[in-house]
């Protein structure tokens, strides 16, 4: 349906969904991108260009600075805006308060890669109508070409036209230095912006990198009698004028190029010869390759949702734009604003490998490797950063776009040394599903020994605990440098033993038994009933949240860090993000009870949270709360539940949007070169179909409540239904229910205590490679009955018509509280 693919603004007036649709329209190749204020109608609040990398950078004033603080602060910068264009017919200015619209309507048409508006404008003067469209496309064919092609039909023939167009470059230097969230360090005093020819470049001194613009035209509709160009300080301007047939056509093509400040010459060759083979395309050539390149894309690509349109919408919008704001050449990551505003001033952080990363690997590999072609571009320095902090191997840095360490704030900041980890199972991932070797010839192979000598050279050997990495912080921000957070901790041990794994024939034995002596033995926070996200995290005091007002919210702009750090309260699942990316690690009744404890704590003030908070959510059997955290994952930027999409979209949430597909109704995990999905489809939603690349070969998913159907289009697979062993042959289709298969009957429970009881059955699980779910346990009294309840099983009977057997459904029982926020408007 066309609504399923178009994105749509019809309301000019509220500034706030003006400010909202300047992100959301955002539009973009992974090198360039264009905000979607449409400058043409003046009614722009922030308006901005980005390239992907290009970024001013100076000195981070401390009151108070240590040894080992990041130096520099880096910021993304804009560079000249080609959105211009001011028309005159018979001396009235166009779409200005001379006149009114009839019609005004902008649309992302997200199948086409294309940003349209279509206008009729009443002329108040001359009570003459004014009609057309205008199309923007960043090509993915060109890194750094935007069009812009526009056909107007005039009230009649012979009127006199003016066109005048321009490239400008305008600073916005009013950084929000109360909000951590938002650039605040660049007032733009260090640019020089100068013009050669028809050309405008702007120089970030600090960096030493100059970009460069230059636009050219083509006019049809015209008899052209002036013609000429003109430059002032900050623009470029070329303008037309001339008697016009009934309908003129303006497409203005602009290229961008850069880098340093001593390659000047080559980067206008770059733009002069983008700006050539472009014009030698022109408007149709281009919107044609655009379309065939989208048809690929979602190919690969598209969830299909039967059963929520507005679901479906959400999500194929944020896929799209992630294939927007994500570099494709190893240059360039994605920046957890993408390309689409100022927000963290650009940089990459973990959502790149922890959220974003996993769609490109089942879909589009080759922007996957380049992702991580960005991490190995710059190991020299994050080996430096370990080498400043008193460590071996590579440090990575917390938030960066050069590979320098740029976040001020260092307790919620360097103290993530969680990144390195991300980074290292992220490439994991890849090898695992791609089976591209090669990678690791790259540089991969020293990633992964560099992580792994990192984590060594962190560690702490504790009698009675074993290794200890203490003064970290976990994905939870409001808990910092705390000793053993969990997360850290077994993601530390997971980076260890994967590097073991993919070097056993590339590195010295002496490496290999050092990395399995630090995994095998890392400490790992426990606790009668749940496990602690650090050693003192269970001895705090709860936050108060009954006494917390609304309008206090975000914790982190209204209360001091201390405040916040010694209370039990978190930003972000942290937790509970090691159970989405580990689930097996956990017994089902310790990731309930888990699940339940930490709900109650956290504050989701960050975007990241509710993805993995759903995911575990579907997995325990609470679909409400994770249907609710599903939408509120996909509709973060759409409905804008954060409030400040004017500052740019989230891009962890919508590789989070893919995650929940991925995960939670999949039930997807890959690890050591296998793929099992653990299907369920929420009630809410009536079919899914996605398509997946796994080694090289095209899988075909559809998903419906009761059966799940698989098909391998390019080659033989090997993979996991539940814990069923599944041959796949190429190009035939098979089906399976969605109800794992009961394997094993255990009803030997009588007059055992609870701790045996459940040594019991997980030994059975354990010894026959089984999931719980294929488990049945028989409950003789209300005391088992309980117990099985706690621990993650009910007894319920249902019967399976799949398999002709009655038995009890693994579930956990129904969660009774939504933690001490409200409830989401969905």
């Amino acid at each position: 349906m066309k609504e399923q693919w178009i994105i749509e603004q019809d309301n000019f007036n509220s500034v706030s969904e003006i400010e909202k649709f300047e992100s959301l329209f955002t539009i973009g190749n992974g090198f360039l991108g264009l905000r979607g204020d449409l400058t043409i109608q003046n009614r722009a609040i922030t308006r901005g260009t980005y390239i992907n990398g290009f970024y001013e950078k100076g000195k981070i004033k401390y009151g108070e600075k240590a040894y080992g603080f990041a130096d520099n602060w880096q910021t993304m910068i804009p560079v000249p805006d080609s959105k211009y264009i001011k028309i005159e017919v018979d001396g009235v200015e166009l779409f200005t308060k001379n006149g009114f619209f009839t019609k005004n309507k902008r649309f992302l048409d997200m199948r086409n890669g294309t940003l349209n508006w279509e206008f009729t404008w009443k002329d108040d003067l001359h009570n003459q109508l004014f009609s057309g469209v205008l199309v923007t496309i960043v090509p993915f064919a060109e890194n750094g070409t935007v069009l812009h092609h526009m056909d107007i039909e005039l009230p009649k023939q012979g009127m006199e036209v003016s066109i005048t167009s321009s490239i400008v470059l305008e600073i916005d230097k009013s950084g929000d230095e109360d909000d951590p969230r938002v650039s605040a360090h660049f007032n733009g005093s260090t640019l020089d912006v100068t013009s050669e020819g028809d050309s405008l470049f702007v120089h970030a001194k600090g960096s030493d990198l100059i970009a460069g613009c230059k636009m050219e035209h083509s006019i049809e509709g015209i008899i052209t009698k002036e013609n000429y160009s003109r430059v002032a300080a900050n623009r470029v301007e070329k303008f037309w004028s001339g008697i016009a047939d009934k309908t003129i056509q303006i497409t203005k093509i602009a290229s961008y190029s850069y880098g340093k400040y001593s390659d000047k010459t080559n980067i206008l060759k770059n733009v002069d010869n983008e700006l050539k083979e472009a014009l030698d395309y022109g408007y149709s050539k281009i919107a044609d390759y655009q379309q065939s390149y989208m048809n690929d894309f979602w190919q690969r690509s598209d969830v299909v949702i039967d059963g929520n349109e507005e679901a479906q919408l959400s999500l194929r919008y944020n896929l799209f734009q992630l294939l927007q704001s994500t570099g494709q050449d190893g240059k360039r990551s994605i920046a957890a604003k993408g390309l689409s505003g100022l927000g963290y001033e650009g940089h990459y952080f973990w959502d790149a490998e922890a959220y974003v990363l996993p769609f490109f690997i089942y879909t589009n590999p080759k922007i996957a490797r380049s992702m991580l072609l960005y991490r190995i571009s710059i190991m020299d320095t994050a080996e430096e950063r370990a080498e400043i902090l008193g460590h071996k191997g590579l440090l990575f840095p917390w938030r960066t776009i050069n590979g320098e360490e740029s976040s001020a704030y260092f307790p919620a900041g360097t103290a993530q040394y969680h990144i390195n980890a991300d980074i290292a199972l992220g490439l994991s991932q890849y090898l695992d599903i791609t089976d591209d070797r090669s990678i690791l010839e790259d540089g991969g192979d020293k990633l992964l020994s560099g992580t792994a000598d990192f984590w060594c050279s962190l560690a702490d050997y504790s009698d009675g605990k074993g290794y200890c990495f203490n003064a970290v912080t976990g994905p939870d921000e409001y808990t910092a440098l705390v000793d053993n957070n969990f997360f850290t901790n077994v993601m530390a041990r997971e980076n260890l033993l994967l590097s073991a794994k993919w070097l056993k024939d590339t590195v010295s034995e002496d490496d290999i038994s050092r990395w399995l002596e630090v995994a095998n033995n890392i400490y790992l926070p426990k606790d009668k009933r749940i496990t602690p996200q650090d050693d003192n995290f269970l001895t705090k005091a709860k936050w108060d949240f009954d006494n917390t007002p609304m309008d206090k919210y975000p914790l982190l702009l209204n209360f001091h860090p201390l405040n916040i750090y010694r209370k039990q309260v978190l930003k972000q699942a942290d937790v509970v993000m090691a159970q989405m990316l580990f689930r097996d690690e956990f017994k089902p009744g310790l990731m309930k009870r888990n699940f339940d404890y930490y709900e109650e704590l956290t504050t989701r003030d960050s975007s990241l949270s509710a993805c993995a908070q759903g995911i575990n959510a579907f997995w325990l059997g609470y679909e409400d709360i994770g249907w609710e955290y599903f939408l509120e994952t996909i509709h973060t930027d759409r409905q804008n539940i954060h409030n400040n999409v004017a500052h740019g979209l989230h891009t962890a949430s919508m590789g989070g949007s893919y995650l929940m597909v991925l995960k939670g109704f999949l039930g997807v995990n890959s690890s050591y070169n296998t793929i099992g999905f653990r299907p369920k489809l929420p009630t809410q939603l009536k079919k899914i179909q996605i398509n997946m690349m796994v080694k090289g070969s095209k899988l075909e998913i559809s998903l419906t409540p009761d059966v799940i159907s698989y098909l391998s289009v390019d080659a033989d697979m090997t993979m996991y239904h539940f814990s069923d062993k599944i041959e796949l042959k190429r190009g035939v289709s098979i089906e399976l229910p969605t109800m794992p298969k009961l394997k094993l009957i255990v009803d030997s429970l009588q007059k055992k205590t609870k701790p045996e009881i459940e040594e019991e059955i997980w030994n059975v699980i354990e010894n026959k490679n089984l999931l719980p779910e294929e488990v049945l346990v028989i409950a003789r009294n209300k005391d088992e009955r309980d117990f099985l309840n706690e621990i993650g099983y009910s007894s319920d009977l249902i019967k399976n018509s799949n398999y002709g057997s009655e038995f009890i459904k693994y579930r956990s029982s129904k969660r009774t509280f939504l933690g001490k926020r409200p409830k989401s408007k969905y």
